[in-house]
């Protein structure tokens, strides 16, 4: 297997979570069909067509990095209507709340057998074709790093990073054989289902859920009692997960 990791610095980012419906609430960092589109606008490739990419051949995926702060933002939206002549803003509008993560810093990891592949997705990443953006069309976003073939290796110990499945049920499943963990208590849930795949109508066309699987987002440390495999860049750990 050969890899390549990148750092991707924005200024504001946002991932919607999708458990919270009026409130947008942001993911802390990029899910896995945000980098399907990142990788596809590198490309230069549809969205269909970027999903296609990764179906055709297996990738490893990690995804890790941090950020220095979030704010809500108030979007005003108008409902559409095809009687333009009788909306009324104050009955046909809203106003949601919008949370942003600022001054970013997400650490993506790619790894393949296919090296042809590989390098090609590389070599978009370090000459975009399109603009890349962290959720939002207007959240800009810079390739800062790429580095080759770091090696993988295995650690217990997690944080600031995306993990597929639900960790928190997997540390207590296997308790009975490692006592030795740690994981930090929120109020917040950190493992969500999350969609994988969609099914598009056309190549920008509408789109509809196809596949989900849980993930967990880790924070703070953890101390697990079982190991994982992925690569450490820029100091950070990045498990990998199947793309």
């Amino acid at each position: 297997m050969h890899s390549f990791c990148i750092e991707i610095v924005s200024q504001t980012a946002s991932f919607r979570n999708p458990e919270f419906q009026n409130f947008h609430k942001t993911l802390d960092l990029p899910p896995p069909t945000t980098v399907i589109g990142l990788a596809g606008a590198a490309m230069g490739l549809s969205p269909d067509m970027a999903q296609t990419f990764f179906n055709e051949t297996p990738f490893q995926l990690g995804i890790a990095g941090n950020s220095k702060g979030r704010v809500i933002d108030t979007w005003k939206y108008n409902k559409r209507t095809t009687n333009m002549h009788l909306y009324d803003p104050l009955l046909d509008g809203s106003v949601i709340k919008k949370e942003h993560l600022v001054h970013n810093q997400f650490l993506l990891a790619f790894s393949s057998a296919d090296v042809l592949k590989l390098a090609k997705l590389k070599q978009a990443f370090l000459n975009p074709y399109f603009a890349l953006t962290m959720g939002n069309s207007d959240a800009l976003a810079l390739v800062k790093n790429i580095e080759e073939n770091i090696e993988v290796t295995e650690t217990d110990s997690l944080k600031n990073c995306v993990v597929k499945g639900d960790v928190v049920g997997d540390v207590i499943r296997n308790a009975s054989n490692n006592l030795a963990f740690s994981i930090y208590q929120t109020s917040e849930p950190i493992t969500f289902d999350l969609p994988t795949r969609f099914d598009y109508s056309s190549d920008y066309g509408k789109r509809v859920v196809a596949n989900t699987s849980s993930f967990s987002f880790i924070g703070e440390a953890m101390q697990l009692n079982f190991k994982t495999k992925g690569v450490f860049f820029k100091d950070l750990f990045i498990p990998f997960f199947k793309l």
